[in-house]
């Protein structure tokens, strides 16, 4: 199969299972919510964020990884691969035996750090230890899912990981509704995983029937592997910008608000953690695409899918940003109730995060494909002004001013910093052209919600009182924008043009 065929196929797979995972978890959220309620849930996902903290000493081994496989795929070096997963191996065991150790002493504090919930401690301690196994797992068996996304096979891992994850939430929403047993919920947090890992592990072997899963690793393969240990320490640091950044808004918001306050953001971040998700899996295999694009070398093609990619980006970007701001808060309403809703200044900063992290995707790729990672000073600097900013902005505006941290230190860092860094030490050319290819998206997607907002101004706006009528309004007003947003990017974007070309070549190429 070819590169895109390999991506399309990933994608695919990928966002079908997806839509499957985010109808049961709005389901599922609503049941968890009625029946374990807010301080319960609030507290499953502060635990969630502090085994997040412990995931840091993981060093982004995995992405140096997969990094490191890009090469030996191509050249189908199967005793180089052999070398990089077991070494992976070796280094992934090691790393869970810290993560076990620290965990089960953390496990101490937890008295003091739980001292103002009204749930009971061995609850919290047994439910942690699940959700800690659960992670574990991963570092012990389940490495080998790294050479299936290197490969362009991303979507046997999805379809394995996907259909476990969902029985568990099926039969997490069956023993809360015909048993109200918190203790098998969370036994079923604990237990499933050993399937996911079994069908896994099985897969891998048929897929790879001459990888060694036990390799010895030797002095030999230590000192042949001490490049991409210098990588991985590079990485690190861009694990913990990574952390900081996405996973400390719990922790302050439950140390400094309240773990209630947790639950409430935690619906927000849901759908839109889903809908990233979602859009993810439209582009599942294509890190793998263009490390293998890279390996080639052609500067021309890299930079010519590199804006097809960036032109596609901003468009769903834009479609979703519409979609969200149009619908959010009524789609809140409707499935948990005006209760649970929060501001209108913290949903349009939660919108333009999002946002940021759809346009940022192109440079992040080209980035991890060519094994970027000396700036080991800029997560750094993204972490303390996100922390910082996060603490001072939640004294004085409550939860919004920890998004407001967040906001700020990624537009330094990812939308300033890195596609400069990428440009200049990756495709090593000048970085003007990056600006002002982004300039000109960012210009098209101002039009086209001016253009939009005047032709809206035109339609009936109808109150929300179902899920259905909501799902009519986004569709109508959707497609107004779709259509707007489309017709500029295909009359003004170099990018775009390209990019419905392309896939015009491949509808005929299939229909032949």
């Amino acid at each position: 199969m070819s590169r895109v065929a390999f991506t399309l196929k990933n994608a695919w797979i990928a966002l079908v299972f997806q839509v499957l995972y985010i109808i049961i978890q709005f389901f599922s959220r609503t049941i968890f919510l009625e029946n374990l309620g807010d301080e319960f849930i609030g507290t499953v996902e502060t635990l969630k964020s502090i085994l997040q903290f412990l995931n840091l000493s993981e060093l982004g081994i995995g992405t140096a990884v997969g990094f490191a496989l890009y090469k030996p795929l191509f050249d189908k070096n199967r005793a180089k691969i052999n070398e990089i997963i077991g070494y992976l191996g070796f280094l992934y065991k090691r790393i869970g035996l810290f993560i076990l150790s620290v965990s089960l002493l953390l496990i101490a504090f937890f008295p003091l750090v739980f001292k103002n919930t009204t749930i009971e401690l061995p609850i919290i301690i047994f439910l942690f230890i699940a959700l800690l196994v659960s992670n574990l797992l991963s570092y012990f068996f389940a490495y080998y899912m790294f050479l299936f996304h290197a490969d362009q096979k991303g979507y046997i891992n999805t379809t394995i990981g996907q259909s476990v994850f969902i029985l568990r939430l099926f039969l997490q929403c069956v023993v809360l509704l015909y048993l109200n047993d918190i203790i098998l919920w969370i036994a079923l947090e604990l237990l499933t995983p050993f399937i996911y890992i079994y069908i896994l592990r099985k897969k891998v072997r048929q897929t790879y029937p001459w990888l060694i899963f036990n390799l010895k690793i030797t002095k030999v393969i230590r000192k042949n592997q001490k490049g991409l240990l210098r990588k991985i320490k590079q990485i690190s640091f861009h694990k913990l910008g990574s952390f900081v950044s996405n996973s400390t808004d719990n922790i302050i918001i439950f140390s400094l608000v309240s773990p209630a306050m947790v639950a409430f953001v935690g619906n927000y971040q849901m759908i839109m953690n889903n809908i990233n998700l979602l859009v993810s899996k439209l582009f599942e295999g294509t890190d793998a695409g263009v490390g293998n694009l890279v390996a080639e070398n052609n500067k021309t093609n890299m930079l010519k899918v590199f804006w097809e990619f960036m032109a596609l980006r901003f468009f769903i970007a834009g479609c979703s940003t519409v979609l969200l701001y149009t619908g959010f808060n009524d789609l809140i309403t409707i499935w948990l109730g005006e209760k649970y809703l929060l501001s209108n200044t913290i949903l349009t900063v939660l919108i333009l995060i999002f946002f940021m992290l759809q346009i940022r995707q192109p440079v992040d790729s080209f980035k991890q494909a060519y094994g970027l990672y000396d700036d080991i000073w800029s997560p750094v600097i993204q972490s303390l002004i996100n922390l910082t900013l996060s603490i001072i902005f939640v004294i004085k505006y409550g939860v919004l001013g920890v998004f407001l941290g967040t906001l700020i230190s990624q537009f330094i860092i990812v939308m300033l910093w890195r596609p400069y860094y990428v440009f200049k030490y990756g495709f090593k050319i000048n970085h003007f052209m990056y600006w002002k290819g982004i300039s000109l998206h960012l210009l098209y997607v101002v039009m086209a919600l001016m253009i939009y907002k005047y032709c809206a101004s035109f339609f009936e706006i109808q109150e929300n009182l179902n899920l259905f009528s909501l799902l009519g309004t986004l569709m109508k007003f959707g497609i107004l924008f779709f259509l707007i947003y489309f017709s500029i990017l295909s009359l003004l974007s170099k990018g775009f043009k390209d990019l419905i070309s392309r896939l015009f070549i491949l509808i005929k190429k299939k229909i032949k």
